[in-house]
């Protein structure tokens, strides 16, 4: 049952230190939810959460690892209870080595995968399976640096050209949705999905548990998992809500 089961990854980005959500990826945009991840990861790991998405926002912008010692807290804390992926700042060899010998279960790369996609096809084969690629997409068109620049590279065509034994899988992210609680582009994210060669998580707008039933519909389709922000943070539903939604959908 679980290999048709959709993942739920509850989304802990973090700004100066703290547990946030911003409006549309803008960075003055945000809201602060939790001064203590970590207490905000083992909330949702009580929940039943198999897996976290953890993201250094400031990070993402400015290129480096700025918040490593307070997710290094929760991967230290939890990673005998819960798989994690992280993402944020991650440019170079360097920082995926650090996570990974932190037995951290993915990376996430962004900006690196678009400035240098040879990088990706080049990985050792160690790597398998533990890079994940964060799309993040106006428009079809790929942005970058935390969102910040907009750029005129077709998402489907860059994904289509990474190795597939490296990519474990692609976050879908339609920045338009992104922290609105205006519903998952359901339409948009599925045909990303069925035109490339890699498993798609979903991100951005989960508003309603009618979104998690309408992800968990489309596994079929290519769809792994859905990340899950604001609609957790502003209780619209529970993270144990969502997983027994998951579940009525599962073969």
């Amino acid at each position: 049952m679980k290999n048709n089961l959709i993942t739920l990854f509850p989304a802990i980005d973090i700004k100066d230190g703290k547990c946030v959500r911003l409006l549309y990826g803008d960075m003055k945009k945000d809201t602060i939810y939790n001064n203590n991840p970590l207490d905000q990861a083992m909330w949702f790991v009580d929940q039943g959460a198999e897996w976290l998405h953890i993201v250094d926002l400031d990070g993402a912008v400015k290129g480096r690892n700025v918040n490593r010692n307070v997710i290094n807290k929760i991967v230290n804390k939890l990673q005998d209870k819960v798989k994690i992926q992280i993402g944020g700042g991650i440019r170079n060899q360097d920082d995926i080595d650090f996570w990974v010998q932190k037995s951290v279960k993915r990376v996430i790369l962004g900006t690196l995968a678009l400035e240098n996609p040879n990088f990706i096809n080049n990985l050792d084969e160690k790597y398998s399976q533990k890079i994940v690629i964060a799309a993040d997409v106006r428009d079809g068109k790929i942005a970058s640096h935390g969102w910040k620049n907009q750029t005129n590279l077709s998402a489907v065509e860059l994904l289509k050209s990474l190795n597939s034994s490296i990519v474990n899988s692609v976050i879908y992210t339609d920045i338009s949705k992104d922290g609105t609680l205006k519903g998952v582009s359901i339409n948009k994210t599925v045909t990303f999905a069925k035109s490339i060669p890699h498993s798609v998580i979903a991100s951005g707008g989960v508003s309603s548990l009618n979104d998690i039933a309408r992800l968990s519909k489309e596994r079929s389709s290519g769809i792994e998992g859905v990340i899950i922000g604001r609609a957790l943070y502003d209780k619209k539903f529970t993270f144990s809500e969502a997983l027994l939604k998951s579940k009525e959908f599962a073969i």
